[in-house]
């Protein structure tokens, strides 16, 4: 058997500066041997291979060019204003039989990633292997343990219980590059539309504040439209963004829960699609629909009040998957005959005929029969508008339990064939 790779995936630095390395445990037989990665840097050496673990002192007129830049320091020799040049002695990293243990999901995803396909190229008869175990599992059996030790409790859990374990295979791969290339897309928009407000306040600027004054020849619009066109730095930014949307409607048609479930939703396009997958990335992290919910942000508090940001409260669902059902929510709103927008209509019936009448969230009676008491604030509740979203949000929330439940199945059915196979 080969070793075991236990790794505890950190941000390399915090807010305040702090250093966080990548944390690996490597058992070799009864020994095991921890080794910090610094940076990003590291984290590539090891997976080749090539992360130096011992340094020596080059001999003169040594040929270097066989090690990495990065890797030769130089330093003044210990009591002389003479300098020497470090070298690697030994170096650690991926081998083709080790085994990789990590949590399933986080910020070691691309790290996982670059594991797989780097085991792929060096494995041997045995093969190498990236093994991932969902977070709650992990918090089960830390026991004792702490967090910082991470890196060490995988090992010992994949020796006991190595079933907890999922392989790394080709759905991780496609999940985790949907992720990377939806991130991608959403910072070139950003951009795109970042240029598009300097040069709109530049050109509201160059016709109001101009000494020669005059009106211009057509509409604001108009010649908006003209400065975008010809514009040197809009239009690259106006492309990228098309290619880095093309990349991505690719890449989550190859997704199963986009082929066999997805894709049958009316407003849902592959970047709407992909604006809810890429924040869950992988559906084992959930273990069930209530966990997925609190997630995404459609849950019910304890006090059984719809989560929303409040004075007080933390708003600690995830922001950009809220932020992508709340658009798919006014997808289902302008496509009333879909089977969304079916059940959109159903639960705002509903609710109208639980609410009745606008109420005073305050006093708690009819808005016409509110007390108006000094000193607190009296707001409406259950107007038109109120009943609206209390609909979309329920509405969205039991899409989230069908969503849960469809991809769980579509996993499930994907390893029986996969095994099958």
């Amino acid at each position: 058997m080969g070793r075991i790779v236990g790794i505890r995936h950190r941000v390399k630095r915090t807010t305040e500066g702090e250093s966080r390395p990548t944390l690996v445990a490597i058992k070799d037989g009864e020994k095991i041997e921890i080794l910090e990665l610094e940076d990003e840097q590291a984290e590539l050496d090891f997976v080749f291979g090539k992360f130096p673990i011992a340094m020596r002192t080059a001999e003169d007129g040594e040929d270097l060019s066989f090690f990495p830049d990065h890797h030769k320091v130089e330093r003044k020799k210990v009591g002389s204003d003479e300098k020497e040049i470090r070298v690697p002695a030994a170096y650690d990293g991926l081998r083709g039989s080790d085994s990789v243990v990590m949590i399933l999901g986080g910020s070691g995803d691309s790290l996982a990633y670059a594991f797989a396909r780097r085991g792929k190229e060096i494995g041997s008869e045995i093969g190498s292997r990236v093994l991932r175990i969902p977070g709650f599992q992990l918090a089960a059996r830390r026991g004792e343990a702490t967090k910082e030790v991470d890196h060490e409790t995988l090992i010992s859990i994949f020796e006991k219980e190595p079933e907890l374990f999922y392989e790394f295979g080709p759905a991780d791969r496609d999940n985790i590059l949907v992720s990377e290339l939806h991130r991608a897309r959403r910072e070139a928009q950003q951009a795109r539309i970042g240029c598009e407000q300097r040069l709109r306040q530049a050109l509201i600027g160059k016709i109001f504040l101009s000494e020669e004054g005059g009106y211009p020849e057509g509409t604001i619009a108009q010649a908006f439209d003209k400065l975008k066109a010809n514009d040197a730095v809009f239009q690259p930014l106006k492309k990228e963004e098309s290619k880095r949307t093309a990349e991505l409607k690719l890449a989550v048609h190859k997704l199963p829960i986009w082929r066999k479930f997805l894709v049958d939703i009316e407003g849902c396009g592959e970047v709407l699609a992909a604006g809810i997958i890429s924040p869950i990335v992988d559906i084992r992290m959930f273990r069930t629909k209530a966990k997925l919910k609190a997630f995404v942000g459609v849950h019910v508090l304890p006090d059984g009040r719809f989560a929303r940001k409040r004075a007080g409260s933390t708003a600690n669902w995830n922001p950009r998957a809220r932020q992508a059902l709340f658009l798919l929510g006014d997808q289902f709103n302008k496509r009333k005959d879909s089977e969304w927008g079916k059940k959109l209509r159903e639960y705002k019936a509903k609710l109208r005929v639980k609410h009745p009448v606008v109420e005073c969230s305050t006093c708690g009676v009819a808005w016409e029969e509110c007390l108006k008491t000094p000193g607190k604030k009296h707001t409406k509740r259950y107007t038109d508008g109120h009943i609206h979203k209390m609909a979309i949000w329920r509405t969205l929330t039991k899409f989230v339990e069908r969503f849960h439940k469809e991809w769980a199945r579509i996993d499930s059915e994907e390893k029986r064939e996969k095994k099958a196979a």
